[in-house]
């Protein structure tokens, strides 16, 4: 009888944890790739906001940019992510990711596909949309 409580007890006790990082990671508006609180502060981009302007007022100076929609992202390090996949592609300069807009900007040295950029999007584990060349 004592065992059968005390093995109770600790079921209770592992799924009240388990559903304890569930609901805090869900109400701190962090997803699932921020499986602790301390990851989006530790993610090369957690200054988001201010990294992004930075980062589009370099793509500002380019003639040739793009903008992707990008489904998918919660967190800065979604955004850190889609701008590390995207940064990789050959013929891309510099690339922005905002989740506020759901969308990546890139600067571009020279023409790149619309399918290379959508790729390279899908491998860093987002849903690419409407690619947009930007004049």
């Amino acid at each position: 009888m004592i065992a059968t409580i005390i093995l109770g007890i600790i079921i209770v006790a592992i799924f009240g944890v388990g559903m304890y990082n569930i609901y805090s990671n869900f109400f701190k508006g962090t997803a699932t790739c921020c499986t602790t609180s301390s990851a989006c502060s530790n993610c090369p981009m957690s200054k988001d906001q201010d990294n992004y302007r930075t980062r589009m007022k370099a793509i500002e100076k380019f003639k040739l940019k793009k903008v992707i929609d990008v489904e998918g992202m919660t967190c800065t390090h979604c955004t850190a992510a889609v701008a590390k996949a995207l940064e990789s592609v050959d013929g891309v300069a510099i690339a922005a990711a905002s989740v506020e807009k759901q969308s990546a900007e890139v600067a571009l040295d020279f023409g790149v596909s619309d399918d290379i950029l959508k790729e390279a999007v899908r491998k860093a584990g987002y849903q690419p949309g409407n690619v947009l060349l930007v004049n």
